[in-house]
């Protein structure tokens, strides 16, 4: 592996250029390799949905007709490794590929897994997977709806969990000290 990562171009700094090169991206990636499968979901349309930045990474989500995935897009080289076959040049000519090396970042709650994807058009960037089954949805609402149940499902679990961990730190901290008093 060498380092190799390649970066957005300086014109797509920009969030707004960004976002509608991400998406002209993905339009013609459905054009070359998915128009005609029949195990994707052709109703959908390419969308992007729940933008931010934290540090120096934009994220955000991307519907396709044939997934549904996180995207991270750092605005300079994030420091990953970039496999030599995964190098631009390496990558020319080849084809679409949805699922890429895994990497880590650190990043929110901690690592992060995501799969490396390239783009003459956008550079290096990650892809975390959410959904790559989309033909049981009939709209791009009905994804995000079921998305949001299983964030307020997962942050209601995070929190209960934190609940219980705070209640074991003071019966074990009680416990401590009760054992040092009672000999």
């Amino acid at each position: 592996m060498s380092g190799g990562w390649q970066g957005i171009p300086e014109t797509l700094l920009d969030d707004e250029k960004l976002l509608a090169a991400v998406i002209e991206e993905h339009e013609a990636i459905y054009r070359r390799y998915f128009l005609q499968e029949p195990g994707v979901n052709h109703q959908l349309p390419i969308r992007l949905q729940s933008f931010r930045r934290i540090d120096s990474w934009r994220l955000f989500l991307v519907l396709t007709p044939w997934m549904l995935a996180r995207c991270f897009i750092p605005d300079s080289d994030p420091g990953i490794p970039v496999p030599d076959e995964w190098l631009p040049d390496a990558r020319a000519g080849r084809p679409y590929q949805v699922i890429g090396p895994t990497c880590q970042l650190e990043l929110l709650t901690g690592k992060q897994k995501a799969h490396l994807n390239y783009s003459p058009a956008l550079g290096h960037y990650l892809l975390h997977p959410l959904v790559l089954s989309m033909s049981d949805y009939e709209s791009p609402e009905a994804i995000f709806q079921e998305w949001n149940v299983v964030i307020e499902t997962r942050n209601e679990n995070l929190k209960k969990l934190r609940q219980r961990s705070r209640q074991q730190e003071e019966i074990t901290r009680r416990e401590f000290f009760r054992g040092f008093g009672s000999s």
